[in-house]
């Protein structure tokens, strides 16, 4: 699996909550590393952003 496609996948079990043990947290960052997870997240933070932004505006019609 491309590190890309790790830390996608790392950031979204964070989301959610659902990263298991300390362990296992640290075993996925120490192979990604940690500079490509923040922009993983930033990337995804803004994008769920958008997204509500998106669902606020057509929920209200306008």
């Amino acid at each position: 699996m491309s590190k890309l496609m790790r830390a996608v996948r790392a950031v979204l079990w964070s989301f959610i909550g659902l990263g298991g043990r300390r362990a296992d947290a640290d075993k996925r960052t120490a192979q990604v590393g940690i500079l490509p997870l923040i922009g993983v997240a930033l990337v995804m933070v803004l994008l769920l952003i958008a997204g509500l932004m998106a669902l606020a505006h057509f929920a209200a019609g306008t």
